[in-house]
Order: C-alpha cells, then structure tokens, then sequence
C-alpha cells in the first residue's frame, strides 16, 4: 500500500471498506437517528405515563369527592325521611287535636239543643200544670166564695182576724220606729 491517495481495484478490499465505511456511516446517522427516535418514543411514554398517572390521580380524587357527595345525599335524604316523618306526626296529631275540638263542639251543640227542648218541654208541662191548677183553683175559689157557700162565713171570718193580725203588726212596728228615730239623750 502506498501511502499515495487513489483507487484501490481490489474488489474485496475495497467492499470491505466500503462496508465499513457504510456501516460506519449507517450506525453514526441512523444511530442518532434512531437515538433520537427511541428518546423521542420514551419522552412520549413517560409523558403518557405522566398523563395517566394525573388523571389516576384526578380519578380518584373525583371519586373520593363523588363518595363523600354521596355521604352527603344520604345524610341528607335521612335528614329529609326523619323530618317528613317528624311533620306527618305533627300534622297528624293537629289534625286529631282538631277532630277532638269538633266532635266536643258537635256534643256540645248536641249537649244544648237536649236542654233548650227539656227547657221546651218543662216550660210546656208547667204551663199545662199551672193552667190545670188556676182552673181548678177558681173553681174553688167560685163556689167558696159564692155567698150560698159554707166557706163564706170562713173566709170573713179569717179576712178579719188577717186584718187585726196586720194592725197589731203595724202598730208594733211603728213603736219600734219611734224609738229608733228618738233624739238620743244628753
């Protein structure tokens, strides 16, 4: 070999050189290439992987708070359940309360329509009664009266002992009256 520069015939030599430089050439620019490629695919990876691992994150985040959401909804239907029961009692004891004040005011009303028709019905037997009775009485009082009737004398007599009863009564009285409104003595 000589040290000068040129074209070498030989097709072995030359092909294995040429491999070599090819080679050479292959490795270093699809190397870099291929470097290049293989960091850009990792970094995409690492950036999907990333990615996923925040929105894991978020997921579970998400579904601790739907969790804590759903607490929430249920404390608060049980809230609402304990106080429609809590109302429906209240309502249902007003509404026994009310019906109790009716039904005293029904009896009541029941209560005072019985006496006004006993007041009615008293009312109507005594004046029967006591119709029965005047006419009875002024019957009796016409034949005793009458000056054919025996009773007669009887009553003039009992009239006049009425009357001297009542005049000593009057006279007792007025002798008391004296003495009470005598000027006191000095």
């Amino acid at each position: 070999m000589s040290s000068d520069f040129g074209f070498n015939l030989d097709v072995l030599e030359t092909n294995v050189l040429n491999l070599a430089v090819v080679v050479r050439v292959v490795v270093i620019v699809v190397g870099d290439a291929l470097r290049r490629l293989l960091d850009q695919r990792r970094q995409t990876i690492l950036t999907t992987l990333q990615e996923v691992e925040e929105k894991s994150k978020s997921a579970q985040q998400q579904l601790v708070d739907a969790r804590r959401a759903v607490e929430t909804a249920r404390t608060y239907a049980q809230e609402i359940r304990t106080r429609a029961i809590q109302d429906a009692e209240q309502e249902s004891n007003k509404i026994r309360q009310q019906l109790k004040l009716e039904l005293q005011r029904i009896r009541d009303r029941g209560d005072q329509a019985m006496q006004i028709e006993y007041q009615r019905t008293v009312e109507g037997i005594t004046q029967q009664v006591t119709q029965g009775a005047l006419f009875t009485a002024e019957k009796v009082l016409s034949s005793a009266l009458s000056p054919n009737g025996h009773s007669f004398l009887k009553q003039t007599e009992l009239n006049e002992m009425y009357m001297r009863d009542t005049f000593r009564q009057l006279k007792g009285w007025s002798s008391i009256n004296r003495l009470n409104n005598a000027p006191p003595n000095k």
